[in-house]
């Protein structure tokens, strides 16, 4: 009797940002971190470049056949380059969909709140939780904090979390997002 085949499941968390963007890979439950710099300008074409560019090297990190969990805007931002951020965030977001990527969207207080219990957590807060979540992975900046929040949320719609029970918070956190797959996102 032959063996059923086994589908590998990538989940890939994408906090960008126009200085540093974090990426989270979770592979057969094996988490990798980078983070993809950008070099800072204030003319407007090398400001585009720049954004293109971080996309780029940004879209080279995400594994075929990946779900992708990537943080939304904040609506609320009046400040921090929104308008950037909106093209880089549909630059990425773009050619994912287009190569057959799932690309789901968590609004930034979903993620907080799933990340530190807390939709209204600051970076900071976020941080420290997620490195008081994972002690074995070396989490450089909130950025790619954030990205691992995002991947742990993605993980955990699979049913394969990577970070243990969840809380009364991260339960809500789940149900207040649209996952292509429903199965586990509360376990």
């Amino acid at each position: 009797m032959d063996s059923p085949a086994v589908r590998l499941v990538i989940i890939v968390g994408l906090d960008l940002s126009l200085a540093s963007t974090g990426v989270a890979v979770i592979r057969d439950g094996q988490v990798s971190l980078e983070r993809v710099d950008a070099a800072a300008s204030d003319d407007p074409l090398l400001s585009w470049r720049r954004i293109e560019s971080t996309a780029q090297r940004t879209l080279r990190q995400v594994p075929a056949g990946a779900l992708v969990v990537l943080e939304g805007p904040s609506w609320g931002s009046r400040f921090g380059k929104p308008d950037e951020r909106h093209a880089q965030r549909w630059m990425v977001r773009g050619p994912l969909l287009a190569c057959g990527h799932v690309v789901v969207i968590v609004s930034p207080r979903t993620r907080a709140k799933y990340a530190a219990n807390d939709g209204k957590a600051q970076k900071r807060a976020v941080l420290a939780s997620m490195r008081a979540r994972h002690p074995d992975l070396t989490i450089r900046d909130h950025n790619v904090a954030d990205a691992l929040a995002l991947a742990a949320m993605g993980a955990r719609s699979f049913g394969s979390p990577i970070d243990g029970k969840p809380s009364k918070q991260q339960i809500e956190a789940m149900g207040a997002v649209s996952w292509p797959i429903n199965e586990g996102s509360a376990s």
